[in-house]
């Protein structure tokens, strides 16, 4: 038998890292695909439990590959290779169809977990094997996996477009068998060649059964407390009319509805649906609903909904120029044109919404064409830097209920909607009497008055003089949620007769006034505003977060004190992780291990800081470019691609670049460092001076700004793993466990920080842990290094 590692027959390798870069993609696919079904079925929440449940699969496999080495017959274990590819053809319907019989109730999420995490085993099992057998060509290897799943973060985007959630998962089924073949060329065995072609063809089947019938359709859990099925429940004659994927969302439109519109919501509104016209409710991953009314396109109809409390503001002045940032079902725009106005931009991010409004014709109005009207698809964000215009209101609606905001599940969220600089940017483009509306619940309105009081303060209005800017009002109590309640900040102080003609409204409709100049200010608002107590002691006084948010921390969502309650429990489960991949395999191997002059104690430091240190910049260079680009899903596509792809380029060379000894990785980490530096100053800079530009260059700003980093961080792990081949060759797949523990240690760590701190300092985290790992290189200095460049 041949030195381990070895193969022990000669095999193409251009054809296995073919399969390599198919495995990776379907991989990446999957992932995403799944954060996408956890999404719309459970809650947004649990989109992190599926990224942890792909990235423990990946590492556990890692594992099983190291204790299971010496008993494989051949180096490269192609017979487990070609196996763990059907595996995955096998278990992804397995796994959709079990989720669409118990219709993906919560109670069963651990079964569901447990069945998803089988196939990024058979994943890392794939690739894992590869990287203990041909660990001397682990840069070539290691960029194919990257360029891989570079390739697949743009694919999936296409894929959730054309065949929705279940069916991007049954593709990946697909492309596995394709692996499986490429695999079995690979070896040259025609018996293995024509079943893996048989599963291919199995797997194509059932795309197409699926299509046809939607067998494997998953539906939003019916128990859950969550809007869709709630509605559904309310509402016995109403039903699912079409449902729609994109890359970031699964709209369900609903007909047929006889009861009411928002159960719980504003009883003195017209909430019934029959009374107020809703032709149809869309729902956003089964939770946030937004409503299509009956409309005949005459702005002389329906002005029942001008004395509604959040469309008081459109009466206080004639003919106002309006900009709507989230306008969904266009309720809202119908009553801004019902209550004056000629002139009513709007903005809406989801072009499948969009398009359902427009479909309903002339039911509905033909609203988005209407001529009074200017639609826009596109991030609000986005939208209002790129405009030269000034409005009299810019008006923010809401679409989350109580039910999404209560369970804690959008506190892990980013919005940047409602941040101090987004603020700012609003203010930016009133008119010198315009205003700002927000709409949402009782429990933001604190945070809504620190938010104000700061931003007036910042364009030159002293603290005492801020309240005169202000009015509050909510629809059900002054106490207690679920109350909508409306916040509204005024560039000039109000007028007497704007303070006049809303108090009146609102005594007259029976809303509760909060906040109103002259009139009425609740407790504890009179101290603050008088500067009785500081910013901090008001805070204080909540039980939840009333803080401003930034762009740098953009979580308004995030009411729980210190933390949301889903990331005390991602946290220790990351935790557990790392222990298990860590701790009990360091001691169990203490007593086996080879002499050499490398300890392995730094080849586990030195791993486990790449998987953490690569996945906080990674998230945090996310997040700050959701802000530039607008669009998430777009956002989350380009950084993946650029990152993963320049990353497999640096790979790709590292053996070029690192022949003997460890020098130049030392100067690779020291580059990332550098440029990691530059960012956490620089880039809010940066990201602020073209925001307003068109949408081709940001991207190609972006890729100019990923791709420096992204080369660099992928040189650091295919060089560490031949250094590990010349030294404990048996100990790269547990090498590779470890890296996907610590990655999601890593992701968690990345969302905690940012709800805290904000992105930067868990981009500075991601650089000092960069650090530790420069420190393991200059101690390697002299090790040789294995390389084989072919």
């Amino acid at each position: 038998m041949s030195e381990l590692g070895t193969p022990t027959f000669k095999i193409n390798t251009r054809i296995l890292f073919a399969g390599i870069f198919l495995i990776s993609l379907s991989g990446l696919v999957l992932e995403i695909a799944i954060t996408r079904i956890f999404s719309a079925a459970i809650w947004y929440h649990f989109a992190f439990v599926a990224v942890s449940v792909a990235l423990v699969g990946l590492g556990s496999s890692g594992l099983l590959v190291h204790y299971r080495l010496k008993k494989i017959k051949e180096n490269w274990a192609h017979d487990l290779t070609i196996a763990s590819s059907l595996g995955i053809c096998i278990i992804l319907p397995i796994t959709l169809y079990v989720m669409h019989s118990l219709a993906s109730q919560v109670v069963y999420l651990p079964l569901f977990m447990f069945l998803f995490s089988i196939p990024f085993f058979f994943v890392g099992v794939v690739i894992s094997t590869a990287f203990s057998a041909f660990a001397q060509n682990a840069g070539r290897l290691y960029a194919f996996d990257l360029i891989g799943a570079s390739v697949g973060s743009l694919s999936v985007v296409l894929f959730l477009s054309l065949l929705g959630g279940e069916g991007t998962v049954l593709l990946v089924g697909i492309i596995t068998a394709v692996c499986a073949t490429v695999f079995s060329v690979t070896i040259k065995n025609k018996k293995k060649i024509i079943i893996s072609i048989a599963f291919v063809a199995f797997a194509a089947s059932l795309l197409g059964i699926h299509e046809t019938t939607q067998v494997f359709s998953i539906p939003t859990d019916p128990t859950a407390n969550k809007d869709l099925p709630i509605f559904l429940r309310e509402n016995p004659g109403s039903h699912i009319a079409n449902t729609q994927w994109n890359s970031f969302s699964r709209i369900d439109v609903v007909e047929g509805i006889s009861g009411n519109c928002i159960p719980s919501l504003d009883t003195r509104n017209p909430s019934q649906c029959v009374d107020e016209g809703v032709i149809a409710k869309i729902f956003i991953d089964g939770g946030a609903g937004t409503n299509i009314i009956s409309w005949d396109g005459n702005p002389d109809s329906r002005k029942e909904l001008s004395s509604w409390m959040q469309y008081l503001p459109f009466k206080m002045i004639d003919d106002p120029k309006v900009l709507i940032i989230g306008s969904g079902g266009g309720r809202d725009v119908i009553a801004a044109i019902a209550s004056g106005s000629k002139d009513v931009t709007t903005v809406e991010i989801n072009p499948i919404i969009f398009q359902t409004v427009r479909s309903y014709g002339d039911r509905a109005g033909n609203l988005y064409d209407h001529e009074y009207v200017h639609s826009n698809v596109d991030e609000g964000r986005s939208f209002v830097s790129r405009s030269q215009e000034k409005f009299d209101i810019i008006y923010i609606p809401f679409v989350d209920t109580w039910a999404s905001v209560s369970s804690g599940g959008l506190g892990v969220s980013e919005n940047f909607l409602y941040t101090k600089e987004g603020f700012q940017e609003y203010y930016d483009h009133l008119n010198e009497n315009g205003k700002v509306v927000s709409v949402r619940w009782l429990i933001d309105s604190p945070r809504f008055v620190t938010t104000f009081i700061q931003l007036l303060e910042n364009n030159g209005i002293p603290l005492k003089d801020t309240y005169k800017h202000i009015i509050i009002a909510t629809s059900e109590s002054t106490t207690k949620d679920p109350s909508v309640t409306m916040v509204i900040v005024s560039k000039s102080p109000f007028t007497e007769s704007e303070i006049s003609f809303l108090s009146d409204s609102f005594i007259k409709n029976g809303y509760k006034q909060i906040l109103v100049p002259g009139k009425v200010m609740m407790e504890p608002y009179p101290s603050l505003f008088e500067g009785d107590v500081s910013f901090e002691e008001f805070y204080s006084m909540y039980s939840t977060k009333v803080h401003p948010v930034t762009d740098d921390s953009p979580f308004f969502l995030s009411f729980e004190k210190p933390l949301p309650s889903i990331l005390e429990t991602l946290l220790y489960i990351s935790i557990i992780i790392v222990c298990a991949f860590l701790v009990i395999p360091f001691i169990w191997l203490r007593s086996s291990e080879k002499k050499s002059e490398l300890a392995i104690s730094s080849v586990v430091i030195y791993f486990a800081a790449l998987g953490a240190g690569f996945i906080l910049i990674e998230l945090a260079l996310l997040q700050k470019l959701i802000l530039l680009l607008g669009n998430p899903t777009m956002t989350f596509a380009i950084l993946l691609f650029t990152m993963l792809l320049s990353s497999g380029i640096g790979s790709l060379i590292s053996a070029k670049m690192i022949k003997k000894g460890t020098k130049n990785l030392t100067w690779a980490i020291l580059g990332i460092i550098a440029i990691g530096l530059v960012y956490v100053v620089l880039l809010p800079d940066m990201i602020y001076s073209v925001i307003a530009e068109n949408f081709a260059t940001k991207v190609a700003i972006s890729v100019g700004l990923l791709f420096p980093i992204g080369f660099l961080m992928g040189i650091p792990l295919p060089t560490g793993m031949r250094v590990l081949k010349s030294n404990f060759a048996n100990h790269i797949p547990w090498m590779w466990a470890i890296n996907g523990a610590f990655s999601v240690f890593g992701a968690v760590s990345s969302v905690i920080l940012g709800i805290i701190l904000g992105a930067s300092y868990a981009m500075s985290l991601g650089i000092i842990i960069y650090l530790v790992a420069l420190g393991i290189s200059l101690s390697w200095k002299k090790q040789t290094i294995q390389i084989q460049n072919k």
